[in-house]
């Protein structure tokens, strides 16, 4: 059985290409991921009565600081975790609203048990 089975990920990502890629490396691990390459889509999913187990939220997004969604992501999703996703580990790592941060170029196996471990899941 896949860790992620009956999870649903919200990720939030810029990049077209890290957006893909993670996507479907979670979608592989049986997660359902919905994706938004933007604050803007980020803040209409989030408004649009969300069902999502965690939030990925890139920090530093085309249109605007992904920080910046936290608070609604808080409000509208009370019992969701929150995964930081970030290159600029130092300057995040204080960042207390979040449950966990992940730093870009790290292996994936971290992220996916970081994920695990957020959501009570067995590993894979």
């Amino acid at each position: 059985m896949t860790p992620g089975r009956s999870h649903r990920l919200l990720l939030v990502e810029d990049d077209p290409g890290n957006r893909m890629t993670l996507a479907m490396l979670l979608e592989d691990e049986g997660f359902t991921v919905v994706t938004a390459d933007s604050c803007a889509l980020a803040t209409r999913l989030l408004n649009d009565a969300p069902r999502y187990d965690a939030v990925l939220l890139d920090s530093r997004l085309g249109d605007g600081d992904g920080r910046s969604l936290i608070p609604l992501v808080r409000g509208q999703l009370p019992g969701a975790k929150l995964v930081l996703v970030t290159g600029w580990l130092n300057e995040e790592a204080l960042c207390h609203a979040v449950d966990a941060v992940f730093q870009k170029g790290t292996h994936f196996d971290e992220l996916l048990a970081c994920l695990c471990r957020l959501l009570s899941l067995p590993s894979a």
